[in-house]
């Protein structure tokens, strides 16, 4: 096994160079671990052998005993996809929404949205018959995540990290390790000493350091700078990739274009993110996309779920580690999938208004006749399906 994934790690950029990558983008996708870091900005499941924390009955009518119905009550869609919240806590949010979601700090408001193919059915994914499935046309990317920032306080480039954390230390055998150094070094090659990787500290005296990798905010594929007073385009627009800048094929441009950004009160910015989304699929959560060599489990290398995509900066004192008490943050969400949901806890934690929502939702059905709960039917269809809908939807709905 060992020898195995030493051979991937030192194959791949031959694999990689075989289907097409430009050579300045090749060490920054070149290795299994930078797809599964990177991928996992988005989403971290758990373990295949976890036992699973929600069933499909309830044995209690707490609001901390949650079970699939309640994540419909809550606004999230019955079909598999993305899920998670802000910190500080708004609502719950999902991937491929009709519209992106508000957050909002003392740093930083702004939006957010993820889109993905559904590769958990590949019927599905060949028709494009999904949403956002016009968008994916012709693309060989599997996800995309999209920001917009309005900055509270200029913040310079070179003090803000972008990139993801684990809640707690993850331990690696010896030879997922080597592996690990391996592809981060050659992501430094590229990126320089910009980019920031810990395994975290699983013991030690004081405060601990979370696992993490950091990036500079050049490892966005797109951005666009949008003046004050002026309209930015939708995170929605279909027409988005058009605008702005694109890193592809215009490295070295890109980065000095990057390097150049005022991030500063007044205008709107405009960020994507999509670059290694082909070597990982967020859905089944495995590495792909390289001939021979995969699909591999990502599970080796990240813990329970949630993942945590961030953006901070530190402040400066003489400590190297990203402690969590060094940490200003501008950006924080943290998700999982739906088909491997987190603990209770981590939900109750995020889910803000939407636990209002559940409550009110819980407190209507118990008022119903008991023909409407259990969902008596007319011909199909049940006959107090409106106003358990009038009652159960979000006052800004968001499907």
């Amino acid at each position: 096994m060992t020898a195995w994934m030493l051979a991937t790690s030192s194959a791949v950029a031959d694999a990689a160079a075989s289907i097409g990558l430009h050579n300045e983008a090749l060490t920054l996708g070149s290795s299994i671990l930078l797809a599964a870091f990177l991928g996992a900005l988005v989403l971290s499941l758990g373990k295949k052998d976890q036992a699973k924390v929600f069933t499909s009955k309830r044995t209690k009518s707490s609001i901390h005993d949650l079970i699939e119905e309640d994540f419909r009550n809550m606004g999230m869609p019955q079909e598999p996809h993305l899920e998670g919240g802000f910190l500080p806590p708004t609502r719950l949010i999902h991937s491929n929404s009709l519209e992106a979601f508000d957050f909002d700090n003392e740093n930083c408001s702004g939006q957010f949205l993820v889109l993905h193919r559904p590769t958990y059915d590949s019927k599905l994914d060949s028709s494009g018959n999904y949403r956002y499935g016009d968008y994916f046309a012709g693309k060989k990317r599997l996800w995309e995540i999209r920001f917009r920032f309005h900055f509270k306080r200029r913040v310079s480039l070179c003090d803000l990290f972008f990139g993801a954390e684990l809640e707690a230390y993850v331990p690696v055998n010896a030879a997922t390790k080597r592996v690990m150094d391996l592809s981060v070094s050659g992501m430094r090659q590229v990126v320089g000493d910009r980019l920031y990787h810990t395994l975290g500290e699983a013991t030690g005296d004081g405060e601990r350091e979370q696992p993490a990798i950091l990036l500079p905010l050049w490892a966005f594929d797109q951005f666009l700078e949008t003046p004050e007073g002026e309209t930015p385009p939708e995170l929605t627009d279909p027409n988005l990739p058009t605008y702005g800048h694109k890193r592809v094929g215009q490295l070295r441009e890109y980065k000095r274009l990057m390097d150049a950004l005022d991030l500063r009160p007044g205008p709107t910015f405009t960020f994507c993110f999509w670059g290694v989304s082909r070597f990982c699929d967020v859905m089944t959560w495995q590495a792909t996309g390289i001939p021979i060599f995969t699909p591999i489990d990502l599970n080796l290398y990240c813990g329970k779920p949630p993942l945590h995509l961030v953006m901070y900066t530190l402040n400066g004192d003489d400590e190297k580690r990203h402690l969590q008490s060094r940490k200003t943050y501008f950006f924080r969400v943290c998700f999982w999938s739906s088909l491997k949901r987190p603990d209770k806890d981590v939900v109750m934690k995020v889910a803000g208004q939407s636990l209002d929502l559940l409550k009110r939702r819980r407190k209507h059905l118990s008022n119903l006749p008991k023909a409407a709960s259990q969902g008596l039917s007319l011909f199909g269809l049940n006959v107090f399906q409106c106003c358990v809908d009038r009652e159960s939807a979000p006052a800004s709905c968001v499907s």
